[in-house]
């Protein structure tokens, strides 16, 4: 075994334990803690909601050995999907690191169905890249059975028999970005009355559209910057990857420029409006992580980068950006709390039975109605 594969078994293991042995944080654990006990203990409530086919499957299985059963099962499978992803990368453990910096907080303590949704995603990469596209459909859609923004990524077949259309389709995607914003309220409303009416979609989009904290309204932070350091380092990695003839595919290239303009849409262009919808974009980070990694190293899809003797400026920033990364959730009040209070089982080692979590739930309830989340409480 190589010392770079040592490295990423290690991160990924390292973090394993920190996420599986977590006592239950953030807020979208109360939903689906309710999920759980209506399912496991048959104590239904009012706002029970049914989520997917197959994190229903999930907890059926693994939530008989409790609440935290269901967490760990789900943290381990995120352990192998992301060593699939991560291992085809000449420095797998960096390339983990950076998912890690991004998404560990925001994904894999909160949203825990999106979280091994997108590490299937990420797993059938490798598939697309090579043109076994029935293979790759199965995979999207069995992420779509955890969350079903999953089936975006069907979008990602479009370069595989139409190269010139993608290109189009991912120019007027950012093109029209910046007016879609001014009338995305109006557009979600249309999408709304087309979706039937009592399905998953059709209930989460109409809360958001309906809770005012999830509603369009233009915000940018100091997150923007960071915004902007990345737009820069796509740019500069396209421009040396075309250069360079650095894809071994030119095929896949269409494919990662189609990933990145979808995360450049949703989570940099639409998120000012409504940061929920930066989750949708999050299927395309795999893409821009491919992209922005040949500044670095080689990967099974794109070459290292040819540059002169010295660090690379490009590299720096990609460094710079992740680091800040890590940062980003204590900037908002919401994940500060959360992360600030965040505790292990072994020091909740007696309050892991679920009547223990239900008054940890109103417990997290209070707080979030004080810190004025209280409308979390409902989901």
């Amino acid at each position: 075994m190589t010392q770079r594969k040592q490295a990423l078994i290690s991160v990924i293991t390292l973090t394993f334990f920190y996420i599986a042995l977590s006592y239950p944080a953030g807020g979208d654990w109360l939903g689906y803690f309710i999920n759980y006990d209506c399912l496991i203990n048959d104590r239904c409530y009012d706002d029970f909601i049914v989520f997917e086919p197959g994190y229903q499957l999930v907890v059926l299985i693994t939530g008989q050995l409790g609440f935290q059963g269901i967490l760990i099962s789900l943290a381990l499978l995120n352990a192998i999907l992301l060593y699939k992803y991560a291992r085809h990368f000449e420095n797998g453990a960096l390339v983990y690191i950076f998912i890690m910096c991004m998404f560990i907080w925001a994904l894999h303590f909160e949203a825990i169905r999106q979280a091994l949704a997108v590490s299937i995603t990420m797993y059938g990469i490798k598939s697309l890249a090579e043109k076994k596209i029935k293979r790759y459909i199965i995979i999207i859609l069995l992420a779509a059975a955890f969350h079903i923004t999953a089936l975006i990524c069907l979008l990602f077949i479009i370069p595989v028999y139409f190269p010139r259309l993608s290109k189009l389709s991912g120019y007027m995607m950012v093109g029209l970005g910046g007016l879609l914003v001014l009338i995305l309220g109006s557009v979600l409303t249309v999408i709304l009355s087309i979706l039937p009416a009592g399905s998953l979609a059709y209930e989460k989009l109409n809360f958001y559209l309906s809770t005012e904290q999830y509603q369009p309204q233009l915000s940018i932070g100091i997150g923007t910057v960071l915004d902007i350091v990345l737009l820069f380092v796509i740019a500069i990695s396209f421009s040396k990857i075309k250069k360079q003839h650095l894809v071994y595919n030119k095929n896949f290239l269409n494919i990662t420029f189609l990933g990145v303009c979808i995360y450049v849409f949703f989570s940099i262009i639409i998120g000012k409006m409504m940061p929920v919808m930066t989750r949708i974009g999050w299927y395309g980070f795999p893409f821009v992580i491919i992209a922005i990694y040949s500044n670095i190293g080689e990967s099974i899809y794109i070459k290292k980068c040819r540059r002169n003797a010295g660090v690379s400026f490009t590299a720096l920033c990609i460094y710079g950006y992740f680091i800040l990364q890590i940062f980003r959730p204590f900037t908002y009040d919401y994940s500060n709390y959360n992360l600030m209070h965040q505790e292990t089982i072994f020091q909740n080692i007696n309050q892991m039975d679920d009547q223990s979590l239900r008054n940890a739930a109103k417990d997290k309830c209070s707080v979030l109605t004080k810190l004025g989340y209280g409308f979390l409480c409902s989901i």
